[in-house]
C-alpha cells in the first residue's frame, strides 16, 4: 500500500469519525432537550393552557358582535312580551287584529242566498257574517240550573281545547252546537239556538244532542260544501288565538278531559297553551338570533391571523352564551323579584327560552371546549416534542 493511499484511508477515517461525534453530539443535544420538555411538563402545560384561554378571549371585534347579540336577545325579549302580554277579552288590541284578518278573509267567501240554521246545520252565511261562535254560549234556553260562569266556560268546553278544538270546534261551528265535559270524562253536547237575527245564542240544555252526530254531520260536509268546512275551520283557529292572551287563557291540550273544570282553571292560572306557543316562539327567534351571530361573526375569520377556526368558533359559542347571561340573567333576576312581590304577572314574563338556550349552550359549550382545548395543549405538546417551532397565532 502506497503513502498516498494510507493518507486517504486515515482522512476517510477521521471524516467518519468526525461524522459520527457530530451525530451523537446531535443525538445527546435531542435527548437532553427532550428531557428537559418532559421535566418541565406541568410548567408546559400551564403555558399552554394560557395560551388557550388568550387565544380565546374576545377582542375588540368580538366585543362589538357581543354588543350586538345583547341588543338582538334584549329585542327578543321586549318585542315577545309586547306580543303575548295579557288583555282584556272584547277590548284587545290582538283580538281586533285577528278580527279584522277574519274579516279580510271572509269577505272573499260567496255566501250565496241567506239560508237559516236548521238541527246540526249552520249555513255558511251564519258562519262567515256571525263574530262569535256557538260555544262560547253560556245563556240557557228556559230556566235551569248554570253549569258556566263567564269565561270559565272555556275550560268545560272541548272546543277551547287548542288540540282537540280544532275537530270539535269546527264540528260545533257547523253544526250551531256545543261540547263540553259535565263530568271528566263524561262529554255531552247541546243544540245552540239563536234569534232571527242570528245573534243572542242559547244553549238547549233540554233537547239532547250527540257528539258523535254533529262530528258527522260537519264532516260529511267536506264533499259538497267544502267552503264552509274551510271558513269553520279558519274561526276556530282565530278564536282560540283571540282567547289566548286573555286573562282567563286557554287549557292546555287534553287537560279538561282529565281534570275537573276548577282544576283545570287553577292550572291554567300558572301554565297555559298561551306560554308553550310563547315559549316555542321565543326559542324560534332565539335560534334564528343564534344563526345570524354564527354566520356573521364567521366572516371574521383569518387563517393567517387566527390560525383555528375551532378556536374562533370557540369565540363565537362564548359572544351567544355571554348574550344569553347578561340578557336571561337580568330578565329572570327583575321577575324573580316581582314575584317574591306578590305579582304572578311575573312568572309568565320570565325568559324561559332563554334560560333553556343557556343551559342547553352551557351543557354543549362545555364539552366542546373541552375536546378542542385537550386537541390544543396535546397538539402544542407534541410539536415541542418533536422540536417544531411553528406556533398558531392568536386570533
Amino acid at each position: 500500500m502506497t503513502l498516498e493511499e494510507l493518507q486517504s484511508r486515515r482522512e476517510k477515517i477521521e471524516s467518519a469519525s468526525g461524522e459520527i461525534l457530530s451525530s451523537m453530539e446531535a443525538i445527546k443535544n435531542e435527548t437532553v432537550r427532550v428531557q428537559n420538555v418532559a421535566h418541565n411538563a406541568e410548567s408546559i402545560f400551564n403555558d399552554l393552557e394560557a395560551e388557550f384561554e388568550r387565544q380565546t378571549e374576545l377582542n375588540s371585534a368580538d366585543q362589538a358582535f357581543l354588543f350586538l347579540a345583547i341588543c338582538l336577545q334584549f329585542l327578543r325579549v321586549y318585542f315577545v312580551n309586547k306580543a303575548t302580554s295579557i288583555e282584556k277579552a272584547g277590548t284587545g288590541k290582538k283580538e281586533e287584529l285577528l278580527h279584522k284578518i277574519q274579516e279580510e278573509i271572509f269577505s272573499r267567501f260567496d255566501v250565496g242566498e241567506r239560508e237559516l240554521p236548521r238541527p246540526y246545520y249552520a249555513p255558511l252565511n251564519q258562519i262567515v257574517s256571525g263574530r262569535g261562535v256557538p260555544y262560547d254560549a253560556t245563556a240557557f234556553l228556559g230556566e235551569h240550573e248554570k253549569i258556566f260562569k263567564g269565561a270559565n266556560h272555556r275550560f268545560s268546553t272541548l272546543a277551547h281545547d287548542p288540540i282537540v278544538g280544532l275537530f270539535v270546534g269546527t264540528a260545533n261551528i257547523l253544526t250551531n252546537t256545543i261540547t263540553f265535559v259535565e263530568t271528566p270524562p263524561v262529554v255531552l253536547s247541546k243544540h245552540v239556538v239563536y234569534d232571527a237575527q242570528l245573534k243572542n245564542p242559547k244553549i238547549d240544555y233540554a233537547a239532547s244532542a250527540s257528539t258523535k252526530t254533529a262530528l258527522e254531520k260537519a264532516f260529511s260536509r267536506i264533499n259538497g260544501d267544502a267552503e264552509s268546512v274551510v271558513a269553520a275551520i279558519i274561526k276556530q283557529i282565530i278564536h282560540i288565538g283571540t282567547d289566548m292572551y286573555t286573562p282567563c287563557g286557554i287549557q292546555l291540550p287534553f287537560a279538561n278531559l282529565i281534570l275537573d273544570k276548577s282544576t283545570v282553571e287553577k292550572i291554567t292560572e300558572y301554565v297555559s297553551t298561551g306560554d308553550v306557543v310563547k315559549i316555542a316562539g321565543s326559542y324560534s327567534i332565539a335560534t334564528a338570533i343564534d344563526f345570524i351571530i354564527t354566520t356573521v361573526h364567521s366572516l371574521l375569520y383569518d387563517e393567517k391571523k387566527c390560525g383555528s377556526r375551532e378556536l374562533h368558533n370557540l369565540k363565537t359559542r362564548k359572544i351567544i352564551r355571554y348574550s344569553y347571561s347578561l340578557v336571561t340573567g337580568s330578565n329572570v333576576l327583575v321577575n324573580t323579584m316581582r314575584l317574591y312581590g306578590g305579582d304572578i304577572s311575573a312568572l309568565k314574563n320570565m325568559d324561559i327560552a332563554g334560560v333553556i338556550k343557556f343551559l342547553k349552550h352551557i351543557f354543549e359549550d362545555r364539552i366542546l371546549q373541552a375536546k378542542i382545548k385537550e386537541e390544543f395543549i396535546l397538539g402544542h405538546f407534541d410539536e415541542l416534542i418533536r422540536g417544531d417551532e411553528n406556533v398558531n397565532l392568536p386570533c
